[in-house]
């Protein structure tokens, strides 16, 4: 679940522009919410704005801000027509009306309540031990496969970005057209020869979306060498991400900050800049394990439900990750 920077709002609509709503969703990207809300309320792409972007392979709830006042009425049409499929996204309530939309990335991060099933009675019961007796956890801020694809695959989406930095449209659009990703209804056509109009069709932050990808690979690639250097660490092979070094003990000292080389997306011109990320090496949290009980979909195992915050752009799934590999030495 989201935690945002909620922006001053009040009750009433009276003067106000925009709506912002709390959106619960799953089996979905952010995008494609956000092209829903677009289409329903005949709204353009800017109109409509998240804070962050959240996994379409788990139930995700954050603020959204719609340019258009919007009712309890339009609140129940909206979701009468998108909550009655298995990949579902719901508007559970209006927070409020303003004049302003809400900024990109301006959010703490996000609240974590995940259940680890399919454990053994022995890696159920070392888990439970792991967490409780070090409740104070840090981990390698690496970012994880949700940045680089969707679930099904491939994992292309830093692929995209690159060909994009290069400027060679037509490879990207082999690699998206190769991808689950939705294409506009008129890129599907096989007589496409201005392949750099098909990305104009999209959402402009999709666009920046693939290049932001591309810069989390590089970044990751820059990190893992940081680590590697500075620790006592091990390679380790993380699926549809790569190769990452890891310090092999709990207690590691390396730098705070990893600065790579990367590119900003420049809406206007359709063109990429050199720009430099930087990112937070290691992130600090606290888990709390509770409920060990019987795993309901897997026959003679246990589950373990982990709860934590992590600040935003911080991976859930990769610090379960890293807790397994500790767990595994």
């Amino acid at each position: 679940m989201e935690v945002p920077l909620i922006p001053t709002l009040s009750f009433s609509s009276k003067k106000h522009q925009y709506t912002h709503v709390w959106v619960r969703k799953s089996g979905l990207t952010t995008f494609d919410i956000l092209e829903k809300l677009k289409s329903f309320f005949s709204l353009s792409f800017e109109d409509v704005v998240s804070q962050g972007l959240k996994d379409e392979d788990a139930i995700t709830e954050q603020l959204i801000s719609i340019k258009k006042v919007i009712k309890t009425k339009d609140v129940i049409a909206f979701n009468k027509k998108y909550t009655s499929r298995k990949n579902f996204v719901i508007i559970k309530n209006i927070v409020g009306y303003g004049n302003e939309a809400v900024r990109e990335r301006m959010l703490h991060g996000n609240s974590f309540r995940i259940v680890v099933r399919d454990l053994d009675n022995t890696t159920a019961e070392n888990l439970l031990s792991y967490i409780s007796n070090h409740r104070h956890h840090y981990f390698i801020n690496y970012y994880d496969n949700q940045r680089f694809g969707m679930p099904g695959g491939p994992y292309n989406t830093h692929l995209i970005g690159k060909a994009i930095v290069k400027d060679n449209w037509k490879e990207a659009y082999q690699y998206i057209k190769n991808s689950i990703n939705t294409l506009p209804d008129s890129a599907t056509d096989g007589s496409i020869t201005d392949f750099k109009k098909v990305f104009k069709l999209m959402n402009p932050k999709k666009v920046s979306f693939f290049v932001s990808s591309y810069n989390s690979f590089l970044w990751n690639k820059q990190a893992s060498s940081i680590v590697r250097k500075h620790t006592k660490s091990k390679k380790q092979h993380f699926e549809n991400v790569g190769d990452l070094y890891i310090p092999t003990t709990r207690l590691f000292l390396c730098p705070s900050i990893c600065d790579a080389d990367g590119y900003e997306f420049i809406t206007k011109e359709f063109t990429t800049k050199e720009k430099k990320n930087s990112r937070n090496v290691v992130v600090a949290t606290t888990i709390y394990a509770h409920n060990l009980e019987k795993d309901e979909l897997h026959k003679n195992r246990k589950k373990l439900t982990l709860s934590f915050f992590l600040p935003t752009g911080s991976y859930a799934t990769m610090i379960i990750k890293q807790i397994f590999l500790r767990l595994n030495k």
